[in-house]
């Protein structure tokens, strides 16, 4: 049997065994605050995903080496999510775990970005700076897939599709990190089965930090061997695949520092939030952005297919971001000034009430 199937039905199995159990082993996410879901709802979606990639690997004989290191880093990653799911761990304590197990990845996984591209006119080689540019880089992607999982199927979606223009690459060059990328495909769209609001009315189960963070760690450590010589791929392609995590994190993060807020104090300006306070729909806004991600992916792909200049997938990127982040200013003032409009008016208290709604989830 193919390891995406593997992969896949041992995901729906386990999801659907470790759902009723999970609250009885308090691994829930309750409504209120910020969150958007109106019922408890188990947090075993990342368990059950790292089991079933594990289970998968171990059938198809594809677990050993480096990829042993990966996932064991990968379990330890599961394991802190699920605490900090329960307990909510200090965010300091949680990017030190993160940094030490991005730099054993980075080091004995082969996870080390070495060199940017020609964006200046020449390669720049990051000699020593190497595995410290690679830790901040991993510790990044793994956070950009965190902090994007705030509506029903849109991490998973995100990560999805970014596995699927992974793939398509290790399949154009014959990388042998393929089977490991075709296993994350399966365990993420046999999770969206229960998470998607394609497949069901609401989320049945959240992949929480347990899933979100390893799938970033893992993420990350593909996109390090696109730049290998085995795929050789411009390493501002990474920009590109990572899509809108990658995007939506350094506009939120900028903003919070702007206003001098810590960078990861929560809030409702994630564009998912965003375009929920302008009144779409959770289903519409994740269709919408997963669609963007789609064309975001592609263009990566198609660059990588063409042979693009490295300089032309840098310097597209960062135009196509600073795009991105004038929009999302300008939407998210237009929205506030909405706010102060509507609470002055006579309807006022029932926009004010919908806000609130909203923030209760």
């Amino acid at each position: 049997m193919p390891i995406f199937l593997i992969s896949l039905l041992s995901c729906v199995v386990l999801i659907s065994l470790l759902r009723g159990i999970a609250h009885r082993i308090g691994v829930v996410d309750h409504p209120g605050g910020r969150k958007l879901h109106e019922q408890p709802t188990p947090t075993v979606g990342g368990i059950a995903m790292f089991l079933a990639v594990l289970l998968a690997l171990t059938v198809d004989h594809s677990l050993h080496g480096r990829v042993v290191i990966l996932l064991g880093s990968s379990a330890v990653l599961v394991v802190l999510g699920i605490l900090d799911d329960k307990y909510g761990l200090p965010v300091r304590l949680r990017l030190l775990i993160q940094a030490l197990l991005a730099t054993i990845v980075i080091v004995a996984a082969g996870g080390e970005v070495t060199h940017l591209g020609v964006e200046f006119g020449r390669d720049i080689p990051l000699g020593i700076l190497a595995v410290p540019f690679s830790a901040i880089a991993f510790v990044g992607g793994i956070n950009a897939i965190n902090m994007i999982d705030g509506a029903d199927g849109m991490a998973g979606k995100m990560v999805l599709i970014s596995m699927l223009g992974v793939v398509a690459i290790f399949y154009i060059a014959g990388a042998p990190e393929l089977p490991i990328a075709l296993a994350m495909i399966g365990t993420v769209l046999g999770f969206l089965l229960f998470n998607s609001r394609i497949f069901v009315k609401r989320a049945h189960v959240f992949m929480g930090d347990a899933g979100s963070m390893w799938l970033g760690l893992v993420l990350g450590w593909f996109m390090a061997k696109l730049t290998h010589h085995q795929v050789s791929a411009a390493p501002a392609l990474v920009l590109w695949l990572f899509g809108i995590p990658l995007m939506d994190t350094l506009t939120v993060m900028l903003r919070r520092v702007t206003q001098k807020r810590s960078p990861f104090d929560p809030d409702r300006t994630h564009i998912h939030h965003v375009f929920q306070d302008h009144g779409l729909s959770i289903s519409f806004s994740v269709l919408m952005l997963g669609i963007v991600q789609l064309l975001l992916v592609g263009t990566g792909v198609i660059f990588y297919v063409v042979h693009a200049p490295d300089y032309v997938v840098f310097w597209s990127f960062v135009l196509l971001l600073s795009v991105y982040v004038y929009g999302m200013r300008t939407y998210g003032q237009s929205l506030r000034q909405l706010s102060m409009q509507q609470e002055t008016s006579p309807a006022g208290s029932d926009f004010s009430e919908t806000m609130e709604h909203l923030e209760r989830g």
